[in-house]
């Protein structure tokens, strides 16, 4: 059966830490749209709802990640949710996490699951900055709990899950972006995710960007950690780009060792092609192809939509869902160039064919969605 399907799920609506750019520092639990349906009493996604969930759209995915806007380590049963997920051969099964609820029980499930990536966010590589940002987190927690993957893969000779280090850059830990591969190299990470922070719903990060910063600096930054990395064997599977116009090399010797210098790096890999193929020819990558579900069940096409949802589980199906009149709706905005809802000011709509349809591209602003904390 092809697996063509994104599929992106909270196991739970809580976290176990207030981080300073993410909207757990201003509320215990995420409330999820309809509201009028609101997530179980403890905020966790019901096993039986999992199940079906599963069911329904694990044999058609290629990646499931078990979290997006919460901790799922800290669901109760946590175990018995990723053998679930274990039993469908996802081909990239994984997860964000902050790491710190990590069991030697749970991290034996992870194994039997076949897990492919362990993503853990730290946000810094020193304990004054790590737990000034990640609020209630302690350095030597961290430490403990990379350790004891990096022990418990080595007794058992498994090069799975994979370590991926994901770093929120932002003004708080700018100098340690540097130390960053180093930090990755000696606990094992095989793949860093470097993202800039980004505006959140409920909380201010305006004293925490880099957007009035010297974008050349930034790059300069960017450039030198990524060579770094790479140096290093660590693959970047997210990054910011950091090479401008006028930084392209010239002649071809030239462009072909930053050719294949980015295919090393994993910056220009056969799966970013394909997503941006479908973002021009469709307008956006996400619908048909991506979908998120929350702990109440509620179905969205990607993490931005911030309108009802397209679907309702366990009520409705894939079929029902992809051929829905809300999905419907949102793939002809897209492809008439009169996006609907969150898809009206959406980033993704910046380099979509459709926009040479009559709307400028300089009207095109873009949006302060929420996006993964980690």
């Amino acid at each position: 059966m092809p697996r063509p399907l994104n599929v992106i799920l909270d196991l739970t609506a809580r976290c176990n830490l207030k981080c300073v750019m993410c909207h757990f520092s201003k509320y215990d639990r995420i409330n999820f749209p309809p509201f009028d349906v609101p997530a179980a009493a403890d905020g966790n996604m019901p096993v039986a709802l999992f199940e079906k969930i599963a069911a329904d759209l694990f044999p058609r995915a290629w990646r499931v990640a078990l979290a997006c806007a919460a901790e799922p380590l800290i669901h109760p049963r946590f175990q018995e949710l990723v053998a679930i997920a274990g039993r469908y051969g996802v081909p990239d099964l994984w997860f964000p996490t902050n790491l710190l609820a990590l069991s030697e029980a749970s991290a034996e499930a992870i194994f039997d699951a076949k897990v492919r990536t362990v993503a853990a966010s730290i946000d810094g590589v020193t304990k004054e900055t790590y737990e000034k940002i990640r609020v209630g987190g302690k350095w030597e927690w961290l430490l403990a709990r990379l350790e004891l993957l990096r022990r418990m893969k080595r007794e058992r000779r498994r090069s799975r899950p994979r370590l991926r280090i994901i770093f929120t850059w932002m003004k708080s830990n700018r100098k340690e972006l540097a130390g960053l591969p180093a930090f990755a190299a000696e606990h094992g990470a095989v793949e860093l995710d470097v993202r800039y922070v980004s505006e959140s719903f409920g909380v201010d990060v305006t004293e925490e960007l880099l957007s009035g910063e010297d974008p050349r600096e930034l790059n300069a930054e960017l450039a030198r950690t990524a060579k770094e990395a790479v140096r290093r064997g660590i693959r970047l599977s997210s990054y910011p780009e950091f090479e401008g116009p006028g930084g392209l090399p010239r002649g071809m010797l030239a462009r072909a060792r930053r050719r294949l210098w980015r295919l090393r790096a994993g910056l220009d890999r056969p799966e970013i092609w394909r997503y941006r193929v479908n973002q021009r020819l469709h307008g956006c990558a996400y619908p048909d192809r991506n979908f998120v579900i929350r702990p109440n069940g509620a179905v969205s096409p990607c993490i931005y939509w911030l309108e009802d949802p397209i679907g309702f589980y366990p009520a409705d199906r894939l079929a029902a869902i992809t051929a829905g009149t809300p999905l419907s709706r949102i793939r002809a905005g897209l492809h008439s160039g009169k996006p609907i809802g969150t898809c009206a000011g959406c980033n993704e709509r910046r380099t979509a064919l459709y926009r040479f349809r009559g709307e400028r591209a300089e009207n095109l602003a873009p949006a302060h969605l929420p996006t993964h904390p980690g």
